[in-house]
C-alpha cells in the first residue's frame, strides 16, 4: 500500500544568470487577508496573504520544505527574459530569499537541498552545459553549493525517500547527492514529463510520452526497477496528484475541449475512478484529505474531491490561476492568486466540506 506524498517540484521554463533581488522587486507582507479570488467561500476561507508582485509575474511553486515555501515568476519587472527563485519563510511571512539560476525544467526539495534541472532552453536562451547540470542549491540562502554534468540533459529531478533521481530524455538516473556520481541507469522508453514521489517514498510515478501516447509509470524509488504501467487515454501535461492510495490524472478530450479527472489505484495503477466534463486544461492537486481540481484557464469552477471515490464535496468559482498554483505543506494549503495584474500568495483554510 501506497503511503504518504513527498512534495516536490512543478515543471516550469526560466532563463537567467545568479542574482539577488532588491526590495523594489517583490513587496512586503503588509495585505489584507480579504484579497480572496470571488466565489471562493464554499472551498476556503483566506487566513494570511502576502503581496509578491505587480505586473503580472506569473508566478509557480516548485518545492516546498523546512517551513519554507518555494517560488518562481518573472518577478524582475527590469529584464523580461530573467525569472527569478524565492524562498518564502513561512514562519516570518515574508520573503526570505531570492536569486536567479540557468533554464529549469524541474525542481525538487530534499537530501538537505534543492535540486534545479537545467535541461530545456527558456526564451530561446540555450541551456547552460548543452542542458547536462544538475544544480545543487542552499535551500536556506539560494546560493549554488555545487553543479552535477549528467550523461544527458536533465529534464525531471525528484528524492523519494534518501533517493535523488533524474530522468533526461531517455534514461532514468539514480545520483549521490555528494558527488552527482551516477549509481543506478535504467532506460525509460518513452520522453518524460513529470515525476514525482508517491508511497512513503518507495516509489516514483513518471509521467511520459511515446508518438501520440502517454503514460504513467511506477517505479521502485530504491532499484529503479519498474513496477507498473498504465496506458493513459488521452494527453496531459500534468500535474500528477499522488495520494496514500494511488495517483489522479487530468487527461484533456481535444475534440471536446473538456478534460476528465482519473484516478488509479495502488501500485500497480488499477483504473479505479473517471469524472468528466472538466474545462479543458484542468489541473489536480493534492490537498488535506481531497484532490483540487482546478481550471488553469481561470474561468471553470474550482471542486474539492474525495481522494479515493471523486465524490465532489464542494464547488467554488474560478480561482483565476495557472498551473502550479495551489500545493500543501505542513498540514496547510496555498495557494497563487492574481488580482489586478498583482500576484499574491496565500494561506488558506479549507472549508469544513473540504478538509
Amino acid at each position: 500500500m501506497r503511503g504518504g506524498r513527498i512534495t516536490r517540484g512543478f515543471a516550469v521554463l526560466l532563463a537567467a544568470v545568479m542574482l539577488t533581488l532588491g526590495p523594489d522587486t517583490v513587496a512586503s507582507s503588509g495585505v489584507s487577508t480579504s484579497v480572496a479570488p470571488p466565489n471562493s467561500s464554499p472551498l476556503f476561507s483566506v487566513s494570511r496573504a502576502l503581496r509578491l508582485d505587480t505586473d503580472g509575474s506569473n508566478p509557480s511553486f516548485v518545492a516546498a520544505g523546512n517551513d519554507s515555501m518555494f517560488v518562481v515568476g518573472t518577478f524582475d519587472q527590469l529584464n523580461r527574459r530573467t525569472d527569478d527563485l524565492i524562498r518564502i519563510d513561512l514562519r516570518s511571512w515574508r520573503i526570505a530569499a531570492a536569486a536567479r539560476f540557468p533554464n529549469v525544467t524541474s525542481v525538487a526539495f530534499g537530501d538537505g537541498a534543492l535540486w534545479w534541472a537545467t535541461g530545456q532552453d527558456a526564451f530561446d536562451i540555450p541551456a547552460p552545459n548543452s542542458g547536462r547540470a544538475l544544480l545543487k542549491i542552499d535551500p536556506t540562502t539560494l546560493r549554488r553549493v555545487s553543479t552535477f554534468i549528467l550523461p544527458d540533459r536533465t529534464l525531471q529531478v525528484t528524492v523519494a525517500g534518501t533517493s535523488l533521481w533524474v530522468a533526461t530524455p531517455t534514461t532514468l538516473f539514480k545520483v549521490d547527492p555528494e558527488s552527482g556520481r551516477v549509481l543506478v541507469k535504467f532506460s525509460l522508453g518513452f520522453s518524460p514529463i513529470e515525476m514525482t514521489p508517491s508511497g512513503d517514498g518507495a516509489y516514483l510515478d513518471v509521467l511520459g510520452s511515446k508518438g501520440s501516447r502517454e503514460f504513467v509509470t511506477v517505479f521502485d524509488a530504491t532499484s529503479g526497477r519498474r513496477v507498473a504501467q498504465r496506458l493513459i487515454p488521452g494527453a496531459t501535461g500534468g500535474p500528477l496528484a499522488t495520494t496514500a492510495q494511488g495517483v489522479w490524472v487530468a487527461t484533456d478530450n481535444v475534440n471536446s475541449k473538456t478534460a476528465t479527472a482519473r484516478y488509479y489505484y495502488g501500485d500497480q495503477l488499477v483504473p479505479s475512478v473517471a469524472r468528466g466534463h472538466y474545462p479543458f486544461d484542468t489541473s489536480l492537486y493534492r490537498g488535506i484529505g481531497v484532490i483540487w481540481s482546478v481550471d488553469s484557464g481561470g474561468l471553470g469552477s474550482t471542486e474539492c474531491l474525495a481522494q479515493s471515490s471523486g465524490r465532489v464535496r464542494a464547488t467554488g468559482g474560478p480561482l483565476g490561476v495557472g498551473s502550479g498554483s495551489l500545493a500543501t505543506f505542513g498540514g496547510r494549503t496555498f495557494l497563487l492568486f492574481d488580482r489586478d495584474l498583482t500576484d499574491y500568495f496565500l494561506r488558506v483554510t479549507p472549508s469544513k466540506s473540504c478538509d
